[in-house]
C-alpha cells in the first residue's frame, strides 16, 4: 500500500482497512464538495425525450440533475477503468445482471452497492457508502438552455420516408440541450470509509466527463472541480440545495467560493483543500496510471471483503475456485 495515501488517511482520520467492519455503514463520514462545469452540450432529459428535467424555484424554472445522472457515469466509469487491471474485477460480472453473489466480491459493488438477480443461497445485496445530490441551476432554465431541430436522414442524405412515401414521423425532431459554461454544486457523502476507498471515488470523479444522455455527435460535456473534503464522525447539514439557495437569495452565484465557505463553516480544521488536496489528487492520478499500484490497491478491498464476509460468500467463494481448478485440470 501507498506510504503517501496512508499518511493522507491518517491525516483525515480515516481508519487503516483493516480496522473497519464492512458489515456495517457507520464510522468516518466523508463530505466531497465538487463544482461540475458544462463543457460541452449536456443533455438532462427525463422520461419525456423532449424535456429537461426541472423545478420552479424563487419564481424560476432552474434546471435540476438528479442524483442518478452523477452516480450512473461515475460507476461506469470506475467499473471501465478497473476491468483494465486484471484479476480485480470478475470476467463475468455484469451491472445489474450478477446471476452468482460472488461476483459482487468488487470493489466497484463495495463503494456503490450492488445485488444479485440469483435466487436461493445467490441471492444477495451490498449497501451503498456513497450517497448523491441533487443539482440545481443558479441561472433559470431559459437562459441556460436551448432546443436544436434534427433530421434522420438516409445514407444518401435525404430525408427518411415510409414505404407509402410519407416522411416517418421521427424524420424531424427536437432536442434540448444545456449550453456550455454552466456550473453546478454539488456533494457526495461517504460512509465509514478507507483511504482506499477515498481513491478510487476520487477516481471516479476526476476521471467522467460524459454524463447524461448520451448522442452520436457529443463527446465530453462536464469537468469535475473537487473543492474540498471534509471528515466528520457524523453526517453534516450541507447540500447542493442549501448552497445554491443562498445565491438565488443574494443574487450573486460564485460556486467554488460558496462550497469551500460552506464546508469551512461546517468543518473547520477538519478540512482538506488546497495544495494538500492538490497533493491527494495528484496521487490518486498516479495510482491510476500505475496498474500494478492500482491492482494492489485494490486488492486490499477484495481480500477484506472475502475476509469480513466469510458467512456472506461461504460456501459460494469455495464453489466458484473449486469450479476454475476443475477446468483447469480438464485443459491440461
Amino acid at each position: 500500500m501507498n506510504k503517501n495515501l496512508q499518511e493522507i488517511g491518517k491525516e483525515m482520520n480515516l481508519p487503516d482497512i483493516s480496522q473497519i467492519d464492512l458489515k456495517k455503514n457507520h464510522g468516518i463520514f466523508l463530505k466531497i464538495g465538487i463544482v461540475s462545469e458544462t463543457c460541452g452540450f449536456f443533455i438532462n432529459r427525463n422520461n419525456e425525450a423532449t424535456e429537461i428535467t426541472s423545478e420552479n424555484f424563487l419564481n424560476e424554472d432552474r434546471l435540476v440533475v438528479p442524483a442518478s445522472k452523477w452516480r450512473g457515469a461515475e460507476r461506469s466509469y470506475l467499473l471501465s477503468e478497473l476491468r483494465k487491471v486484471g484479476g480485480i474485477i470478475p470476467e463475468d460480472y455484469s451491472r445489474n445482471m450478477a446471476t452468482r453473489k460472488v461476483l459482487l466480491q468488487n470493489p466497484s459493488s463495495l463503494i456503490y452497492g450492488d445485488s444479485s438477480t440469483g435466487s436461493g443461497n445467490e441471492a444477495a445485496g451490498i449497501a451503498s457508502r456513497v450517497f448523491y445530490d441533487w443539482s440545481y441551476s443558479f441561472e433559470p432554465l431559459a437562459k441556460i438552455s436551448l432546443r436544436l431541430t434534427h433530421n434522420s436522414l438516409s445514407d444518401e442524405g435525404t430525408i427518411l420516408h415510409e414505404q407509402s412515401g410519407n416522411v416517418k414521423s421521427n424524420a424531424i425532431f427536437n432536442s434540448p440541450y444545456i449550453k456550455p459554461g454552466v456550473k453546478l454544486i454539488r456533494y457526495i457523502s461517504v460512509e465509514n470509509c478507507s483511504v482506499e476507498m477515498l481513491a478510487l471515488i476520487l477516481m471516479a470523479i476526476s476521471g467522467t466527463t460524459r454524463y447524461g444522455a448520451r448522442t452520436a455527435i457529443l463527446g465530453d460535456n462536464i469537468k469535475n472541480k473537487i473543492i474540498a473534503i471534509g471528515h466528520s464522525k457524523r453526517e453534516t447539514p450541507i447540500s447542493s440545495y442549501t448552497s445554491v439557495k443562498k445565491s438565488w437569495e443574494s443574487g450573486e452565484y460564485r460556486p467554488e467560493e460558496a462550497v469551500l465557505s460552506d464546508m469551512k463553516e461546517s468543518y473547520g480544521e477538519r478540512l482538506m483543500d488546497g495544495e494538500k488536496l492538490y497533493t491527494l489528487l495528484k496521487l490518486v492520478n498516479a495510482i491510476k496510471s500505475d496498474k500494478e499500484l492500482l491492482k494492489e490497491m485494490c486488492t486490499v478491498l477484495n481480500t477484506k471483503m472475502n475476509k469480513d464476509w466469510l458467512d456472506f460468500w461461504g460456501e459460494a467463494v469455495k464453489k466458484e475456485k473449486g469450479t476454475k481448478q476443475k477446468n483447469l485440470e480438464d485443459t491440461e
